[in-house]
């Protein structure tokens, strides 16, 4: 039976490419909904290949669409018992089967979660898709795949900001977006991710990337093992977690059982399961109290909040207590410190941005998308790994790698 590398090979005779003999990388610039506080993407869809807005959703598996104002000619529906099927549910792809019941038609599919956070079903559906593009000399076109998968959903899933229309997948399975066009424009299964409270960028294709800065800067990256785990999707990021520290200072955890952090933009803020987040909320307090940080009233969704006016500012934002999320060894920490740890909620109070998440939490720590903004993140799932680190050596942002792609000036998109 052929696999599903195989049939989505197949999508490179419907592939549509501007000077395809030259080097090219695949853009899609992002913005930050202000009321939902979700990363929106815009791609190209249809026959017309007319933009459609979509939240962000880093692990998702699929490109999910509220297909219901598409035109019939939009998309085809996948057959229940065709290849395609069969491998986009399968255990490595992270959708699952059968969200209706009745006799074998469609492919029915279901997405155990998404950028709402909520379940969703759907079916199966081929489509075109399109993503910005920029060659090697600079010029702007677009990389198009006329048979991409799609799950169709049946109903929009309350999606949240105004606008947009279903959820970008971006994860580790077959038929998530970097997966699809990697297959189709022969480049590898990765992509780098920049998140901005402002304009960030996904950038993949052909590197070095972001050669304006006059340096390779992903070579700088601190890289750890991509992990699973039983109790998430198979397409999400997740990486394993050692131990926690504050100033130094390695958290007294009762737990014995495997950890790990999960990478997601579903959630605005990190979040902790309970027993673990009692410990580091209590080491933080005391670690911010020692630094003269006074305690004020909890500010929903945060309990733990200082006075603005006893904590001391620096040029990466409020000096606080530094969060080490110690990974695979002592030498390779995930630092959380000044802005991306702290949220000033209003002029009375400056909260650590991290909620306690219960016990019902998929991981045990889940970074959300506060904690990921300007961090230049790749996402190597062709070689199982993922890399953190700074933008630059300076004090860039993601807002600033969008220009300049490849030495040149790349328009506003």
């Amino acid at each position: 039976m052929a696999s599903l590398s195989q049939y989505l090979l197949l999508l490179c005779s419907f592939t549509c490419l501007i000077h395809s003999s030259r080097s090219r990388t695949l853009v899609l610039p992002l913005a930050k909904d202000a009321s939902t506080l979700q990363y929106v993407a815009t791609v190209y869809h249809g026959p017309s290949l007319d933009p459609v807005e979509l939240a962000v959703d880093l692990g998702g598996p699929s490109l999910w669409l509220d297909c219901s104002a598409s035109s019939s000619a939009s998309v085809r529906r996948v057959p229940c018992r065709s290849i395609a099927c069969l491998a986009a549910t399968s255990d490595v792809s992270g959708l699952r089967r059968a969200c209706a019941g009745g006799a074998c038609s469609d492919c029915d599919v279901q997405s155990e979660s998404g950028a709402a956070g909520e379940a969703a079903c759907g079916v199966l559906a081929e489509g075109a898709v399109a993503v910005d593009a920029v060659d090697g000399s600079g010029e702007r076109s677009v990389a198009a795949v006329d048979r991409f998968l799609i799950s169709c959903a049946r109903a929009a899933p309350g999606f949240g900001a105004g606008g947009v229309r279903g959820t970008l997948g971006l994860g580790r399975s077959r038929i998530s977006l970097p997966s699809q066009m990697a297959t189709a424009f022969g480049i590898r299964r990765r992509f780098f991710a920049c998140l901005s409270a402002s304009e960030g960028v996904i950038v993949a294709g052909d590197g070095p990337f972001f050669s304006h800065l006059n340096a390779d800067i992903s070579k700088s990256l601190t890289y750890t093992p991509l992990a699973t785990a039983k109790s998430t999707r198979s397409s999400d990021y997740l990486i394993n977690l050692t131990s926690i520290k504050i100033n130094g200072k390695r958290l007294s955890l009762n737990s014995s059982s495997p950890r790990s952090v999960k990478l997601s933009t579903a959630i605005p803020y990190a979040a902790m399961v309970s027993p673990i987040y009692s410990v580091f909320a209590e080491a933080f307090a005391g670690a911010a109290s020692a630094m003269g940080m006074a305690r004020v009233p909890p500010v929903g969704p945060f309990r733990v909040c200082f006075d603005p006016r006893s904590v001391s500012a620096t040029g990466v934002g409020p000096d606080a207590p530094a969060i080490d999320l110690v990974l695979q060894s002592e030498m390779v920490r995930w630092r959380i410190g000044g802005s991306s740890s702290m949220v000033r909620m209003s002029d009375e109070a400056t909260c650590l941005g991290v909620v306690d998440g219960g016990n019902g939490l998929e991981s045990s720590v889940v970074l959300g998308g506060h904690q990921l903004e300007d961090v230049l993140l790749e996402f190597d799932f062709g070689g199982s790994r993922l890399g953190f680190g700074p933008p630059s050596a300076g004090q860039l942002g993601c807002s600033d790698l969008r220009p300049g792609f490849n030495s040149m000036a790349f328009p506003s998109l």
